[in-house]
């Protein structure tokens, strides 16, 4: 199938003046958008993601490369084509406060997008302006109102009628709700989900916060210092990057959910105790931080919305066929690598030593004990309930690590008793 949208070896130079030297906003970059699709474009302030899509809306010309929309390459579209494609190509910006004329009514400002549509009356302009402002919870009363009678989140619904009125097939939204409030993100998220399943339009996503895109997207790329670095479907790509950049952007992501901000204030308080203990007792807080972690890692992926204990069920397999310390050891290795945040790529080295050193001690305790299938059991257990979507009873079972094998006996002592998995409600 054709993509709607093609990217091929796009470079954009910026000259400098005066003393300052030409900056390389984009090198080489091909990506491309297929209909009813959305493609996040992530990456640090600088990477060129804005870049990206003012290329796409002709704003910006590329120094080389080709653009091409719908079977036909649009790269160096004059002004006359580029007004013939509005009606195919939107954008929702980043500021709700500067997107208006404040001199010019929302009826004015919204219906200019029907300009190069067939010719309709007045009535019928203004009947199809309504209809969109309703669909995105407005009402008729706000056609003769000005911007500024608006709040951000209003302004910004305002701007997705006006980007969708024409009906385009492809809108690109450059950090569309970073101006928001989260409850006011939200809305407009789910707003611009639901008109996409309703009109089958693309959305180029242009944004920083892994979170939103995670939500958004169908898939994700991702820029930095203006190079595709990655790119994949976006579970993949925010549950197992293979790159170390979008490990760092994950690992910086914010999150709104509160047993995830706790666990990570454990694992920081853990890490900040061990950096400054300068007595013998550093067993005790290595083996702190790696329970801490080995926390933080399993809510981090309970978090996700389809969680997922790949790295461990993967390690859970050939410790079975191998058996020894070294599987229990690479099982607890495993559990950390369940999320960027915690895998090995984003640990402080100093801090790497610790983790090493109690992972060992603390599996060689379980192989002492002669309890390595126990321990092994218990990792097979918690693998079951993460998969499963079962909070209480995989919080449990990590906590449940390093505590004596005699808890899993059932009461006839023949073995360990049954894990009951719950499931998310």
């Amino acid at each position: 199938m054709t993509p709607l949208l093609e990217v091929r070896d796009l470079s954009v130079l910026y000259r400098g003046r005066g003393r300052r030297k030409d900056k390389v906003a984009l090198e080489d970059v091909s990506l491309n958008l297929s209909e009813g699709e959305t493609l996040g474009l992530v990456g640090e302030s600088g990477s060129g993601k804005s870049t990206l899509g003012n290329c796409v809306l002709g704003l910006v010309q590329p120094a080389r490369g080709t653009i091409t929309f719908d079977g036909r390459d649009i790269t160096g579209a004059s002004r006359s084509q580029r007004r013939a494609l509005s009606s195919q190509i939107q954008a929702v910006f980043q500021d709700p406060y500067s997107s208006f004329n404040p001199h010019r009514t929302i009826e004015q400002s919204v219906s200019e997008t029907l300009t190069n549509l067939p010719s309709m009356s007045g009535a019928e302009k203004r009947a199809r302006v309504v209809a969109m402002l309703e669909r995105v919870g407005m009402d008729q009363s706000a056609l003769a109102k000005f911007p500024a009678q608006f709040s951000g989140g209003q302004r910004q619904r305002i701007a997705i009628a006006r980007a969708l009125l024409p009906e385009p097939r492809l809108v690109v939204c450059d950090e569309s709700v970073s101006a928001l409030d989260l409850s006011v993100q939200a809305q407009i998220l789910n707003l611009l989900l639901e008109l996409q399943r309703e009109r089958g339009v693309a959305y180029l996503f242009i944004t920083h916060d892994l979170s939103v895109v995670r939500h958004m997207s169908t898939r994700i790329a991702v820029l930095q210092q203006g190079r595709l670095v990655e790119e994949g479907e976006a579970g993949t790509v925010t549950e197992q990057p293979t790159q170390p950049y979008t490990r760092r952007l994950i690992a910086a992501s914010l999150t709104a959910d509160a047993d995830v901000q706790e666990d990570r204030r454990r694992a920081r308080r853990a890490m900040a105790r061990l950096a400054l203990n300068e007595t013998d007792d550093r067993i005790r807080l290595g083996d702190d931080l790696l329970l801490a972690m080995e926390r933080q890692a399993v809510t981090e992926t309970l978090a996700q919305p389809d969680p997922r204990a790949t790295t461990l069920t993967v390690a859970l397999s050939r410790a079975e066929a191998k058996g020894g310390l070294d599987s229990l050891i690479e099982l607890r290795d495993a559990l950390l690598e369940l999320t960027p945040r915690t895998s090995e790529g984003m640990t402080p080295a100093a801090m790497q030593t610790h983790l090493q050193e109690a992972r060992t001690r603390r599996c060689a305790a379980w192989s002492a004990r002669g309890q390595s299938g126990v321990f092994v059991r218990r990792m097979r257990d918690l693998a079951a309930a993460i998969d499963a979507g079962d909070d209480a009873g995989a919080r449990a079972m990590v906590s449940a690590l390093d505590e004596p094998a005699e808890r899993e006996v059932g009461s006839d002592g023949a073995g360990p008793a049954s894990h009951t998995l719950g499931t998310r409600s």
